[in-house]
C-alpha cells in the first residue's frame, strides 16, 4: 500500500522580506569606507620603518578615520531611509505589496 505524505500546514510570516537583500545605499558606502580605510592603514603600515614615521602613522590614523567616517555617515544615511527598513515598518506590508 502506498504511503501518503502527510499534510503539512504552513503558516506565512507577517510581511514579505525586502526584496535589496541588503544591498542598499547604506550599507555600499560602510562597504567601500573600511575598505579604503584599511586599504590606507595597511599601506601605512607597510610603511613603518622604510619612510618617515610621520607619514606611516599619518597614514594609520588616516585610514581609521575613514572608517570612522564612514561608520557615522551609514548609521546617518539608514536614519534617514536608505538602509534596510525597520521591522515595524515592514510589519505594515503585506506579502503582496512587492
Amino acid at each position: 500500500m502506498p504511503q501518503l505524505p502527510q499534510p503539512q500546514s504552513y503558516t506565512l510570516p507577517p510581511a514579505s522580506p525586502a526584496h535589496n537583500h541588503g544591498r542598499t545605499v547604506a550599507a555600499w558606502v560602510l562597504v567601500w569606507a573600511v575598505t579604503l580605510g584599511f586599504l590606507l592603514s595597511g599601506v601605512g603600515l607597510a610603511l613603518i620603518g622604510v619612510v618617515e614615521p610621520g607619514i606611516a602613522w599619518g597614514l594609520l590614523i588616516a585610514g581609521a578615520a575613514v572608517i570612522v567616517l564612514g561608520l557615522v555617515l551609514s548609521v546617518g544615511m539608514r536614519m534617514a531611509g536608505y538602509g534596510q527598513p525597520k521591522v515595524a515598518d515592514m510589519e505594515k506590508r503585506d506579502w503582496y505589496d512587492g
